[in-house]
């Protein structure tokens, strides 16, 4: 599902792996930063790569429990699926304050 916000196009995938050239930017340790090829170097510590690679799984992810789904299927099947309307309408209430906030309406 994709859709726009705002007039911004949401339907590209957002990665974290571009490419980056730095170009006439003087520093004092300039010549020690750039390899013979004119391209600096850049260390990136074990924090992104982690982030990276949960990024990559997120975006191939589905977003769906399918083992809750099939549960959910089972139990509606089997006329044993029980609904909390009072877990339902606190959580509703609780959407509703965390928009109301996010929104200034909600101090």
């Amino acid at each position: 599902m994709t859709m726009k916000i705002n007039g911004v196009d949401n339907t590209r995938p957002v990665t974290g792996a571009t490419p980056v050239t730095v170009s006439r930017i003087k520093t004092a340790d300039n010549d020690a930063a750039q390899t013979q090829s004119g391209k600096r170097e850049v260390a990136v510590s074990d924090s992104a790569r982690t982030m990276a690679d949960l990024e990559s799984r997120v975006m191939r992810s589905s977003g769906v429990d399918l083992a809750k789904v099939e549960a959910v299927r089972l139990a509606l099947e089997r006329g044993d699926y029980q609904v909390d309307a009072g877990k339902i309408a606190d959580q509703l209430m609780r959407l509703d304050w965390e928009l109301g906030k996010a929104s200034g309406r909600v101090k």
